[in-house]
């Protein structure tokens, strides 16, 4: 596999456990921001050392510009661009071209004991269900690569990621775990040695093996949000169907329209902040 995309979030980065410091004026933000990069980095490093050509990376967290350019490995990408400019949000640069996908750094989906476990924002939402079926950002991203006929190769996060993405992804894929999930907001976290160790051999397996991807012939998307505020709000949009005092449906065939409409949706609820 020779051109790799990568989208990287914080709460599953090793050593990072707090809420509270994953955000800028968190007290120990720099330090939290420091161990996304340097795992980031981890992982692009051992891609190119096993073969890896081109790498593109996005910054999929808040306010999603926390990776810094220069201190990113000079061999790959950087998506620059604060969110609101990302029509993708976590997934943007996301295209054909790649070869397959690897999301670093991601966390459990919201109502779950995972480590800072929230779904996409989780102040507004309180669960998303594409044809019935709650997923976290795994697995909705997931359907975009799928959509572009991109497997996903790799996720790394905390042990209890792991067992939801068994429920997500179907088909094959490699973890690395960062830390052993005690419960939200506590957790045991491996040796750097051992994170080094675990990238390199889940990496190396992950671009040698065959994959399925699994696209969907029809989408029915429901967001349900924790204020009706904001559903009734979002209802306005066309195409949208209020389903409950808090959820809001969207449905069609075309999946990568449904993500991006759906991103711009939660995002316009900020306006009520």
């Amino acid at each position: 596999m020779k051109r790799i995309y990568i989208s990287a979030d914080i709460e599953g980065i090793w050593g990072n456990v707090d809420s509270a410091y994953t955000m800028k004026n968190g007290y120990a933000y720099e330090q939290y921001r420091t161990h996304m990069i340097d795992e980031t980095n981890i992982a692009i490093r051992t891609l190119f050392n096993h073969g890896v050509q081109e790498i593109v990376v996005n910054d999929g967290h808040g306010g999603m510009d926390n990776l810094v350019a220069s201190q990113l490995d000079d061999r790959a990408s950087l998506v620059i661009s604060h969110g609101a400019y990302k029509e993708y949000g976590m997934m943007e640069g996301i295209s054909s071209k790649f070869n397959g996908v690897c999301f670093i750094g991601y966390h459990c989906r919201s109502n779950t004991p995972g480590v800072m476990a929230h779904t996409i924002w989780g102040a507004q939402v309180r669960c998303i269900k594409i044809n019935g079926k709650e997923l976290g950002e795994s697995g909705i991203n997931a359907h975009l690569a799928w959509h572009y006929g991109l497997p996903v190769l790799l996720v790394s996060g905390d042990s209890l990621l792991n067992m939801q993405l068994k429920e997500e992804l179907k088909g094959n894929y490699h973890f690395v775990e960062t830390k052993q999930t005690i419960n939200s907001l506590c957790a045991i976290n491996c040796s750097k040695q051992q994170l080094i160790q675990r990238y390199d051999h889940e990496i190396r397996q992950a671009l040698q093996d065959q994959y399925e991807i699994f696209p969907e012939d029809h989408y029915v998307i429901d967001i349900t949000f924790h204020k009706e505020r904001n559903a009734s709000f979002v209802a306005r949009i066309p195409l949208t169907t209020q389903i409950d005092a808090c959820t809001v449906q969207i449905k069609g065939n075309d999946f990568d329209e449904l993500y991006r409409r759906m991103r711009f949706m939660i995002k316009i609820c900020n306006a009520f902040e």
